[in-house]
């Protein structure tokens, strides 16, 4: 059974079509496999989009917003030269238009209910990502986080740094996007996948023993 469940999810993820019908703003569609994309994310609580660059992951992350009625709280993480791309896109494709916000350092903006913001600052406005679980949380460019020893890794989903525990952001419905999920070497994944799927990638050294040839010496 669970083989077969495997190769199901496997197929799911290869398609490029599927027939689903997502909302879309008046004179906008989504392109056959991005549909695809959002088919495959509705049946996950967390996702990975590892399309490459120029394909339209946000296009799928915010078409999963337009899919799924429950989601009213996003949040969106990512480097800081796209986060005004990020709005210019929500502002095109959400349909339900809800006030969108880009964060900075001086403040959160408390009235918005997406809110975007960049990796720089994610400790700066740490109080208000762990204040809630947020019905999404949206990890663009998501290699960011391939260094499971950095703070970074450890604030965004959770870990240890310097003796210091941190829960990670809370969300009901996760996504990450990143063309190279894989930019070096297979350990670079492990902080994605056991954030993505903790229950298949529990701990770090079965993975490292199947995936980087570790052992022990």
């Amino acid at each position: 059974h669970q083989l077969r469940r495997r190769k199901d999810t496997l197929q799911q993820s290869k398609a490029n079509d599927a027939r689903i019908d997502v909302p879309a703003p008046a004179g906008y569609d989504y392109l056959p496999y991005q549909r695809a994309g959002i088919a495959y994310a509705m049946t996950r609580s967390a996702t990975l989009i590892a399309d490459e660059m120029g394909l339209g992951k946000t296009i799928q992350a915010l078409g999963v917003v337009n899919a799924d009625k429950n989601i009213r709280r996003v949040v969106i993480i990512c480097p800081a030269s796209l986060k005004y791309n990020w709005r210019r896109e929500a502002r095109r494709w959400l349909v339900r238009k809800p006030p969108i916000a880009v964060a900075d350092s001086r403040g959160w903006p408390r009235w918005a209910d997406v809110v975007i913001l960049n990796y720089d600052i994610l400790e700066q406005l740490l109080f208000k990502l762990y204040a809630e679980t947020w019905d999404l949380l949206v990890f663009d460019e998501a290699h960011y986080l391939k260094n499971d020893k950095a703070k970074r890794t450890a604030l965004a989903l959770g870990g240890t740094y310097k003796d210091e525990r941190y829960p990670g952001i809370k969300a009901h419905r996760r996504i990450m996007l990143t063309g190279t999920p894989i930019v070096n070497r297979p350990a670079e994944l492990w902080p994605l996948v056991h954030w993505l799927i903790p229950d298949e990638f529990p701990k770090f050294f079965p993975y490292a023993k199947r995936y980087c040839a570790a052992h022990h010496n």
